[in-house]
């Protein structure tokens, strides 16, 4: 990333299962690509409604192209293949 943007950019590991995030609501745009593959639809939907709340209105959750959203409850509008967005 270009050394102008990574200031603006915040880069963290932190397990996705925890109650409650290590950082702040306000994000513009979550990368969650070929993650929730991996667990089951219950899982899947409450990591959604999580990084959901995580988003600042008109923020994007881009997801991978092996995932879809389909028959999970959340609060994101289906903006095109992969990408949501939070109203």
């Amino acid at each position: 990333v270009a050394p102008e943007l990574r200031t603006q950019i915040t880069f963290a590991r932190f397990n996705l299962m925890t109650e409650v995030f290590p950082f702040r609501r306000g994000f513009d745009i979550i990368f969650c690509r070929n993650v929730m593959i991996y667990f089951d639809r219950p899982t899947q939907a409450r990591l959604v409604n999580k990084l959901a709340g995580q988003l600042r209105p008109g923020g994007y959750l881009i997801v991978g192209h092996s995932e879809s959203l389909s028959g999970v409850a959340h609060p994101l509008a289906y903006v095109e293949s992969t990408i949501y967005r939070r109203g």
